[in-house]
């Protein structure tokens, strides 16, 4: 399992999770997104 914070200056800090075939990012109210390896590709390929 890999763990690392996305900060950014001022309080955004969203918290990301990696295990097994999962990405969980979790914000700093607790609202959770959970994607797959797969679609994380697919949202890198869209950022570029």
């Amino acid at each position: 399992m890999k763990k690392f914070n996305l900060c950014s200056e001022g309080k955004c800090c969203p918290e990301v999770t990696v295990e097994n075939d999962e990405v969980i990012i979790v914000d700093d109210d607790g609202g959770k997104v959970k994607l797959t390896r797969e679609q994380v590709k697919i949202l890198w390929e869209n950022l570029k």
